[in-house]
C-alpha cells in the first residue's frame, strides 16, 4: 500500500490487501489472455480500466506494470554479459557471494523483431521458451512443503524428471495419509476450500459497484472452475555452483546444463515430462546439511507467499516438514553412512536430527543392482533405513520398484551424447 502524508485513509486488512492482490492477478490472467486472442473476453466485458480503478480504491494506491518479456531478449550469447537475467549471470551472483540462492525460471519471451501485431495473430511461432535468472535469496517466493532435487544435472535427463514425478505422487500420498491421520482437511485441501479461500474475502471495498463485485466474482470462479482437486507440490532442481573441494562450477558451464531442461510443457498442454510446477535453483550449498539451513531461513521468511498451502495455520501445526530432498539410493546411503561423519554414528544421528529440526524430508527413488549370474537386484536403501532409530526413519519416503526405478544415469548420457557427436 502506499498512503500520502498525512492521509486519514485508514489501513488495509490482512484479508483486505490479499483481496487486492488475488484481485489484481485474476484481472492481469484475463487481460494477458485478451492480447493473446487481440479480442475481448466476455468475463470482464471490456470494463478492465475500471475493474482497476475499482481494486485499487485507496488514496495514495498506485500500479507499475511490468511484462515479464522486459526482463531480457531471450538471446543471451552465451557470455552472460548482455543478459542479466541468463544462467550464467545467476551462477556469477553464487560465485562473487551476491546471493546464497538463485531461481531460474522457465519464461516465454517474444523475438526482438515481432511487432505487437504479429505476436497477437500468430503467439505460438513467436514465443520463445527460455530460462531466466529472476529471483534471489528472500525475494524467492518458497512455498512450505516443497520438493528438492538435487543434482550436478550433466546433463538432466528422463531418470530426474520421472524422479521428480515420482515424488510429487509421493508426497500427495503423503499428504493425503496425513490428512487421514488427523481427521482433518487442512493438507490436501478440497476444491470447495480452496474456493472458501478466495470466496471468504471481504469485498473489493464498501464502494465498489455491484456490476464490479460481481465481474470479479466471475473471475474467480473460472479460476476454479480449471484448477484441479489435487494438490501439486512445486519441484526446485537444485544444482551447487560451489563444491565443497574443487573449483566453482564455470557460469557459462552452468548456463550449459540449465538450457538442457526442457520448456517445451510452456508451449505444448500435451507435454507431460516435466511436473506441473518447477524451477531450478542454483546455490552456495554442496553438503545436504548446508542445503538444509539455507532453504530453512528462506522458505521461513517466503513460505507465506507460496501456493496458500503453506500459509495455512492448521497445516502448520500437522506437520514440521518445509522441504523433502528427491535422492537416489546411492545419495541416501552416503547421508547415513557414519564414514563422513569423523566414523562416528552419534555425529551422524545429530546430523541427522538437526536437519530433521529445519523440517526437511527425504523422499528416496531405487535402482537396479546387478548381482551374481546376470540377476538384478532392486535396492531403495530399505535395509539401511531399517538400521536407524524411529524417530530418524520417520523421515525417510522409499518408492518402491513400482513407484519408480532409475536405469539411467548422466555418465551413461554424456558417453551417448560424446559418440554422436
Amino acid at each position: 500500500n502506499n498512503f500520502k502524508e498525512g492521509s486519514t485513509t485508514t489501513r488495509r486488512s490482512r484479508s483486505q490487501e490479499e483481496s487486492v492482490i488475488s484481485n489484481l492477478i485474476l484481472l492481469a490472467m484475463v487481460r494477458y489472455r485478451e492480447e493473446q486472442s487481440n479480442k475481448p473476453l466476455d468475463i470482464i466485458n471490456g470494463n478492465a480500466n475500471s475493474i482497476l480503478s475499482q481494486i485499487l480504491d485507496r488514496e495514495g494506491d498506485t500500479i507499475t506494470e511490468r511484462k515479464i518479456a522486459n526482463l531480457g531478449n531471450g538471446n543471451s550469447k552465451g557470455d552472460g554479459e548482455d543478459n542479466g537475467n541468463s544462467p550464467a549471470s545467476g551462477a556469477s551472483q553464487i560465485i562473487n557471494g551476491d546471493a546464497n540462492v538463485v531461481a531460474i525460471l522457465p519464461v516465454l519471451l517474444r523475438g526482438p523483431s515481432d511487432s505487437s501485431s504479429n505476436v497477437q495473430e500468430q503467439p505460438e511461432q513467436h514465443a520463445m521458451p527460455h530460462m531466466q535468472a529472476l529471483f534471489s535469496d528472500s525475494g524467492i517466493p518458497f512455498p512450505h512443503d516443497v520438493l528438492i532435487v538435487p543434482g550436478s544435472f550433466n546433463p538432466p535427463h528422463k531418470g530426474h524428471f520421472e524422479l521428480a514425478n515420482a515424488a510429487v505422487a509421493a508426497l500427495q500420498r503423503l499428504r493425503q495419509k496425513e490428512e487421514k491421520d488427523n481427521n482433518s482437511n487442512a493438507i490436501m485441501l478440497s476444491s470447495s476450500k480452496r474456493y472458501s479461500r478466495y470466496s471468504s474475502l471481504s469485498s473489493v471495498s464498501s464502494s465498489s459497484s455491484s456490476t464490479t463485485s460481481s465481474i470479479l466474482k466471475n473471475l474467480r470462479d473460472t479460476v476454479d472452475q480449471y484448477s484441479e482437486e489435487q494438490y501439486h507440490p512445486t519441484v526446485f532442481f537444485e544444482m551447487s555452483v560451489t563444491n565443497a573441494d574443487k573449483p566453482p562450477l564455470d557460469p557459462l558451464e552452468v548456463e550449459r546444463r540449465v538450457n538442457f531442461f526442457p520448456t517445451s510443457s510452456l508451449t505444448s498442454s500435451s507435454s507431460s515430462e516435466m511436473p506441473k510446477d518447477w524451477a531450478v535453483i542454483l546455490t552456495n550449498a554442496p553438503l545436504f546439511s548446508q542445503k538444509a539451513s539455507i532453504l530453512d531461513k528462506l522458505i521461513a521468511a517466503g513460505g507465506n507467499l507460496g501456493d496458500g498451502f503453506g500459509s495455512d495455520d492448521s497445516n502448520q501445526q500437522q506437520s514440521h516438514r518445509k522441504m523433502s530432498f528427491v535422492l537416489g539410493t546411492d545419495t541416501m546411503v552416503r547421508i547415513i553412512n557414519p564414514k563422513y561423519y569423523g566414523d562416528s554414528r552419534e555425529n551422524m544421528l545429530a546430523a541427522i536430527m538437526d536437519m530433521k529440526e529445519k523440517g526437511v524430508h527425504f523422499i528416496v527413488g531405487g535402482r537396479l543392482e546387478q548381482g551374481t549370474e546376470n540377476r538384478s537386484t532392486f535396492v531403495n536403501g530399505e535395509e539401511e533405513v531399517k538400521s536407524l532409530p524411529p524417530n530418524v526413519q520417520e523421515m525417510f519416503t522409499l518408492l518402491t520398484e513400482e513407484e519408480f526405478r532409475l536405469d539411467i544415469s548422466s555418465t551413461e548420457l554424456r558417453k551417448r551424447l560424446e559418440h554422436t557427436q
